[in-house]
């Protein structure tokens, strides 16, 4: 339920950050019932409160993404790479790399997210003090609401149940006392399903409340709760099966599952020969173009046809190949686990296998996936 693409907004210290469009939904909703808030609680007119309310209501999404910035931060400084920070309906995610290699690790990443929760609660609690000693108002609510919610967000994300950051710090301790990585997932994981399933029943409670008062007060909050209900169940059973599948797969690497001899061409190839040789046969293949046997570019039926047709004999492939970008390509000793995680994030039926520039072969997410399967009915684990 995790999106992978989304609307660049920049990057924070080599971190992208992206806004999913779905985080628009969660962005409107919120800023009505904040609206609501203002209406009920201040004298002033909505000429005042209607522009505080936004900038309340972008700076608590603000603080959401501090909030994931704090765990990128901490996770980069003890060497496990956060490629992305991903902004959308239920609140925001960084993207690692890899996962962490230690409980202590573990620990330290998990409650950074709380503390700068809590920090900015005590911030904008401070501001709305003195916003409100200075006859702000409407200001100091604003504020006043940013302190509850960021209270609110961290308290949340301390819930005991995987994989919010209470049960990334359980599985930690678990970790460290247990020495099994494996077990102390199973137990957060079926904490974070336990949670989840309360809130789902919370919120059928609130829907069932309403539709017996014949009322719609607690149909919005009710709704919200048994969708973030549903999502937590499933993050947290993804996580657990996607640790499985990662001891599962120790030891083996891409290069295990390669398939080598993969027809490639020159960058001063022709199209017409590039079609002759190989997209006459095969249309829907990727063909691998080389620039002094180094793996360059790809170029495909859908390229060449970018070009007429009666000039394909004088046309290099190096006119229309796309340069291959770093997602494209694994190398031989990386884990296939990092691999298939990789194909999943991109998108891609395949990667491209090389060793310093030189094309090995192709690795394909089929293969992977059968491998896989073998292995974990097998019950492989290290």
């Amino acid at each position: 339920m995790i999106p992978r693409k989304g609307l660049r907004l920049g990057a924070f210290r080599g971190i992208d950050v992206f806004i999913h469009w779905s985080w628009f939904i969660v962005f409107v909703l919120l800023l009505w019932v904040v609206l609501q808030f203002f209406q009920v609680n201040v004298s002033s007119g909505p000429a005042v409160y209607v522009p505080v309310a936004l900038v309340t209501t972008l700076l608590f999404f603000a603080s959401v993404l501090l909030h994931e910035l704090s765990h990128s931060l901490v996770a980069n400084r003890n060497g496990v790479p956060i490629s992305h920070i991903m902004l959308f309906v239920f609140g925001g995610v960084a993207q690692m790399g890899r996962d962490v290699t230690s409980p202590g690790v573990e620990f330290k990443m998990s409650v950074a997210g709380p503390l700068c929760s809590y920090a900015l609660c005590l911030l904008f609690g401070g501001f709305s003090y003195l916003a409100y000693q200075l006859g702000a108002e409407t200001v100091s609510f604003g504020l006043m609401l940013l302190a509850a919610v960021n209270f609110g967000l961290g308290t949340f994300n301390l819930v005991p149940g995987f994989p919010l950051d209470g049960g990334r710090i359980l599985r930690s301790i678990l970790w460290h006392h247990w020495k099994d990585i494996e077990r102390s997932t199973r137990a957060a994981s079926r904490l974070g399903e336990a949670f989840g399933a309360l809130l789902m029943v919370a919120g059928l409670s609130m829907l069932l409340a309403d539709l017996l008062r014949d009322r719609s007060d607690l149909l919005l909050a009710g709704a919200w709760f048994v969708l973030i209900g549903i999502f937590l169940m499933q993050a947290a059973e993804n996580s657990f099966r996607q640790l499985r599948l990662r001891l599962s797969l120790s030891g083996v690497t891409a290069y295990d599952l390669l398939r080598p001899g993969v027809p490639a061409v020159d960058l001063s190839a022709s199209l017409e020969e590039v079609y002759r040789l190989h997209l006459e046969r095969a249309p829907g293949a990727v063909i691998p173009v080389l620039g002094q046997g180094k793996l360059a570019a790809t170029v495909n039926l859908a390229d060449l046809r970018k070009v007429k047709r009666r000039a394909w004999e004088d046309t290099p492939v190096s006119a229309v190949a796309r340069p291959v970008r770093l997602e494209d390509a694994c190398a031989p000793r990386d884990p296939l686990f990092e691999a298939m995680s990789l194909m999943e994030r991109s998108g891609r039926d395949f990667l491209w296998v090389t060793e310093e520039g030189r094309l090995l072969g192709v690795l394909l997410k089929e293969d992977a996936r059968r491998h896989a399967r073998e292995r974990l009915r097998g019950g492989h684990t290290p």
